[in-house]
């Protein structure tokens, strides 16, 4: 960690700040680079005067394997960009830094901790959503973010 990298208890108080997002969500595919991905980013409107941005990813074909999809609130500071929150659905993550736990495609969650940063996850304790609006959702609400625009639908293959 660098001398500009945020604290856990800012992070904290971040994630209980009342936020809100007015713009929809507008998947988009980068045709180039993975055609087998839907993304998109948002600012996140806060009285904090922090530099917020929500960002997600949709795998939309996965073979034998449930698709993945993750949410991330990113914290812009310094000249730096940090995520401090993330929800990772039938994701891939394995914890070398704390307790070496593995997530072979299982849903996970991340958070800032002070001298790891998002290098700790942990399994989520409740059920998480499982269509994409739905988890996008709830995860809007677990960050304290107010969401009123509109979710668009996938873009065609």
């Amino acid at each position: 960690m660098t001398d500009n990298s945020p604290t856990e208890s800012e992070v904290g108080r971040i994630i209980a700040a009342d936020k809100r997002i007015a713009s929809d969500v507008v998947w988009r595919r980068d045709v180039v680079q993975d055609p087998n991905w839907v993304k998109f980013q948002l600012v996140v409107e806060n009285d904090g005067g922090w530099d917020l941005i929500m960002r997600g990813n949709v795998q939309l074909f996965s073979g034998a394997r449930p698709p993945k999809r993750s949410y991330c609130l990113i914290l812009g500071q310094g000249g730096r960009t940090d995520r401090i929150y993330a929800l990772d659905v039938n994701g891939i993550h394995t914890n070398k830094v704390i307790n070496n736990e593995k997530w072979q495609y299982e849903t996970h969650k991340q958070r800032w901790l002070d001298g790891y940063g998002m290098r700790f996850a942990y399994t989520p304790e409740e059920n998480i959503p499982e269509t994409p609006a739905e988890a996008f959702l709830e995860f809007c609400k677990e960050c304290n973010i107010v969401f009123t625009g509109l979710i668009s639908d996938f873009p065609l293959v």
